[in-house]
């Protein structure tokens, strides 16, 4: 068990894995030894390899990604494994829609890449059954699409897809994409508004002064947004509100703080004394700037109704429910993820 011991602590600080050569030195095992007990560790599912050229790289299990690759080509599921093998993680791969599927519930993928033209089952189709179903529904989907159209990244996004490639894309940007999802708990900023994560603000609201109460402000209508206008536009809707409320924060009081979670809403700390004067000036800037989120051409706001009227692509009138933000407040307790999706109402 020494050496078992001495392997496994070694590769829980060598996370991008470690040759049996590093291992070896490493422990004071010998090269024979440290193989053995990789080996057996391995049928434990303790431990992992994957191959770098002709060198195997040790990794702890448990610790890595799975990412499920559907896409019909082959050339194209090898590039992208090529591409994200770097960072670490491991690989399902999917040749149809029906495989695909068939992989998801097998596997269960921390994020999945898929391919928009298909056969068997296409996906759009994939993509629609994956979200409407509660087991796999939060499973990030990155969608590709060979077609610059505009209409294939709507079609993706009003399916639930939570981001978009078109190929060919750069490898570069395809690494910043699925780090984007994948490594939401190392992250201490959100990479849309640049404000601290959950994690680090629920940390720093565990010493929080008397003189502040917490506020959670969250977007309603938000998934039927950016149904209908793409993630480009729900991106520099979900920025701008973060400028409005850090903005009127700062002009309140220093010790006000925001922060923004996975789920694109915003914890607030603000001065109790302060705290109606300061969420009413957010609410009120807020609603000023709900024109600027549409198509003020081709839609008409009813604020009365909450409603906007707008044309579908074949000439028919809509009524969506306009966006909101909406506001409460928090006991410190319950400051949890858990709670945050029963006020959403998730």
């Amino acid at each position: 068990m020494g050496a078992e011991k001495d392997i496994l602590e070694f590769l829980g600080k060598n996370l991008e894995g470690a040759s049996i050569s590093d291992i070896a030195d490493a422990t004071g095992h010998t090269r024979a030894t440290a193989a053995k007990y990789l080996e057996l560790m391995k049928l434990q599912n303790k431990v992992d390899y994957r191959e770098i050229g002709k060198t195997k790289l040790w990794v702890l299990t448990g610790k890595r990604k799975r990412i499920l690759i559907a896409e019909d080509e082959d050339h194209i599921r090898r590039l992208v494994k090529v591409i994200l093998e770097q960072d670490n993680y491991d690989f399902v791969e999917a040749k149809d829609g029906k495989d695909a599927l068939e992989k998801v519930s097998e596997h269960m993928p921390d994020l999945i890449i898929l391919d928009l033209m298909m056969p068997k089952i296409d996906g759009i189709e994939v993509c629609e059954q994956l979200k409407k179903n509660a087991l796999t529904r939060k499973i990030p989907v990155i969608m590709l699409t060979a077609k610059r159209e505009m209409s294939d990244k709507v079609v993706g996004t009003r399916v639930g897809a939570d981001d978009y490639l078109t190929k060919p894309f750069e490898p570069r940007e395809l690494r910043v994409r699925v780090r984007t999802f994948l490594d939401k708990e190392k992250r201490e900023r959100n990479p849309i508004t640049n404000l601290p994560t959950f994690e680090h603000v629920a940390s720093k609201l565990k010493n929080l002064e008397k003189n502040l109460d917490v506020y959670y402000l969250f977007f309603k209508n938000l998934v039927l947004y950016k149904k209908y206008y793409g993630f480009s536009k729900t991106n520099e809707l979900i920025r701008l509100t973060s400028q409005i409320i850090t903005h009127i924060l700062e002009r309140f009081s220093t010790n006000n703080f925001v922060g923004h979670d996975d789920e694109n809403n915003f914890i607030l700390a603000v001065e109790n004394n302060r705290a109606k004067n300061v969420l009413k000036e957010i609410k009120n800037e807020f609603e000023s700037t709900i024109p600027f989120f549409y198509d003020m051409d081709y839609e008409n706001i009813d604020f009365k109704n909450d409603i906007i009227t707008k044309l579908d692509s074949a000439g028919k009138i809509e009524k969506l429910a306009l966006i909101q933000l909406d506001i409460k407040q928090l006991k410190r307790e319950d400051i949890n993820k858990d709670n945050l999706n029963k006020i959403r109402g998730e």
